[in-house]
């Protein structure tokens, strides 16, 4: 079975490898350089999973990672897609908490190693219920 992430990323080369990587291990990458972009594309294709960075600044619409998982959780049609956030570095040392309190489901450093993130991505697939067909 085939899943569906959306990963937004306003950073072109921290996309890359986990793109290829995530279409190497057989699931669906979809990606949006903004957060007004990644927002629509969540409502669109209803992917399982959203990874989305929490700064996302370089191709900026004033519309931050925080922002964008208050947006998908208070949007009934897209409310229940598993959010996986990261980031390369904090902001504050509350950024974390703030994410999961926000509504992501897990947080994770983009220097996370691949296996580990592929693991915690079918662990949130499997706790949200979600499957694409």
């Amino acid at each position: 079975m085939s899943y569906k992430i959306l990963i937004i990323e306003d950073v072109n080369i921290d996309v890359k490898p986990i793109m290829q990587t995530l279409e190497h291990s057989g699931f669906e990458v979809i990606t949006a350089e903004n957060g007004l972009d990644g927002i629509a594309k969540a409502i669109k294709n209803k992917p399982d999973i959203v990874i989305v960075d929490l700064l996302l600044v370089e191709r900026g619409d004033e519309t931050d990672g925080f922002d964008v998982i208050k947006v998908i959780r208070s949007t009934p049609e897209i409310a229940q897609i598993g959010i996986l956030a990261w980031t390369s570095h904090f902001v504050r040392g509350q950024d974390e908490i703030l994410a999961l309190r926000s509504g992501a489901d897990d947080f994770v450093r983009k220097d996370i190693d691949f296996g580990v993130l592929e693991a915690r991505i079918s662990a949130l697939v499997r706790r949200t219920g979600r499957a694409s067909n």
